[in-house]
């Protein structure tokens, strides 16, 4: 039992630390002089995290009803937390989500889709939408919304100060933030579960009298558990590079990701009259 158990752990760790995520976001080129990778962002030591932003168990709907809480934080700095349903979102963003995108947000699986003009994201606790000038976290408790806001918006401030940041746009910066969160919150669990294996390890290996038979069977009771918490560890934090890597292997998602850029164009374009009349 103890072999079994040391061997998941490893699994574990073998799987979470080597994939940084700003490691997958270097990959992405840089287009037409307005980036869309992130090249050499220094690794900056994990903040604490309040304990309401545990993963031991996501939420796999929003149970709270039709309004969800809502952090959204401008390209600015300009800070602004509502109530809003998905589907009427798109009244102050001035995107549409689709059923389909309803879905996935209320869903429990990790997405990383680039849509016309947006990216839809949801890689575990933070969820929700980024536009090429604000992102919106979305998502049922109102406080873990608030927490992880914020601790995109701190992140964000950091990646905004590092030394040729204003290479890379607002949308490039958001994703490296949210995605270096989401590592955090499994290393952080990682740590839980590491904890609770030492436990185990030691209450099997105590010979000392006090402990008893019965005390050895409820510690060999708890090894399935941690299998299945540690293979779902395992299984999410491959999930969110394997995502990450489909987006910049997809040269059309890689560039519809570049939001800032394509709405340059857009405001570059006049309407069509305009154009005519300039042309007469």
């Amino acid at each position: 039992p103890m072999g079994a158990i040391l061997q998941l752990a490893l699994a574990s760790l073998l799987w979470l630390q080597p994939r940084a995520p700003h490691h997958l976001l270097g990959r992405a080129p840089l287009l037409s002089g307005a980036g869309c990778g992130v090249a050499g962002c220094r690794r900056r030591t994990p903040t604490a995290l309040a304990p309401t932003l545990s993963l031991a168990a996501p939420s796999s709907s929003f149970a709270a009803g039709p309004e969800l809480s809502v952090f959204e934080l401008c390209a600015d700095g300009r800070v602004t937390p509502y109530q809003s349903t998905l589907t009427s979102m798109h009244t102050r963003l001035g995107v549409r989500l689709s059923a389909r995108d309803v879905r996935l947000l209320r869903s429990s699986t990790p997405v990383l889709a680039v849509r016309p003009g947006f990216v839809l994201f949801d890689l575990g606790e933070a969820k929700g939408v980024l536009l090429h000038d604000r992102v919106v976290m979305v998502g049922s408790d109102r406080q873990k919304v608030r927490t992880i806001g914020e601790e995109v918006q701190h992140r964000l401030d950091a990646l905004s100060r590092a030394d040729g940041a204003e290479e890379y746009p607002f949308e490039v910066r958001v994703l490296e933030a949210v995605y270096e969160l989401s590592f955090t919150l499994l290393e952080q669990s990682l740590q839980r579960l590491t904890g609770l294996i030492n436990d185990l390890l030691t209450a099997l290996t105590d010979s000392s009298p006090a402990q008893s038979d019965s005390r050895r069977g409820a510690a060999l009771g708890q090894l399935l558990p941690l299998q299945i918490s540690l293979n779902d560890l395992r299984t999410r934090a491959r999930r969110l590079t394997e995502i990450l890597q489909e987006v910049l292997e997809n040269e059309d998602e890689l560039a519809g990701m570049c939001l800032s850029l394509l709405e340059r164009r857009k405001q570059s374009v006049p309407p069509a009259g305009i154009a005519r009349h300039r042309l007469h």
